[in-house]
């Protein structure tokens, strides 16, 4: 005996059927038909898509960027200029560690650019002060 049964997913031209005997099932699949049915169901669905508001929500967004970026460039042009020096020269010197002697250590001795660098850590100078004072201690 022989049962027919076509199987579907909401259309009953999907292209493939089941035939099933006592002790047997083929399976049979219309490759054009199911393509088709492919075809179908992916039309619809880009039909669907509103490629206007999506082009809209692009614009949207793009001006957005482009007001964001005018607002930084005017930012940018009404800044107060630098008044400060254009190049700040800092050396740092590593004196060799003082080796403990048998008798009262005395303070470590400070290099004069170690304190104008403190000098400039504690807000007692400012950074162009600093410089000036860097740059006549030379090298």
């Amino acid at each position: 005996m022989t049962h027919t049964s076509e199987q579907s997913a909401g259309n009953s031209n999907t292209g493939f059927r089941f035939d099933r005997g006592d002790d047997w099932v083929r399976f049979s699949a219309d490759l054009g038909q199911m393509c088709q049915t492919i075809g179908e169901q992916v039309r619809r669905t880009v039909a669907e898509i509103d490629v206007d508001s999506i082009v809209d929500e692009i614009r949207r967004a793009m001006a957005d960027v482009a007001t964001e970026a005018r607002e930084a460039a005017d930012n940018f042009r009404s800044a107060q200029p630098w008044s400060g020096p254009t190049r700040v020269r800092v050396d740092i010197q590593a004196d060799a560690p003082a080796r403990p002697s048998q008798g009262a250590a005395g303070p470590e001795p400070v290099t004069e650019r170690k304190a104008v660098l403190d000098l400039l850590a504690q807000g007692k100078i400012n950074a162009e002060e600093a410089a000036r004072l860097l740059d006549a201690l030379g090298d």
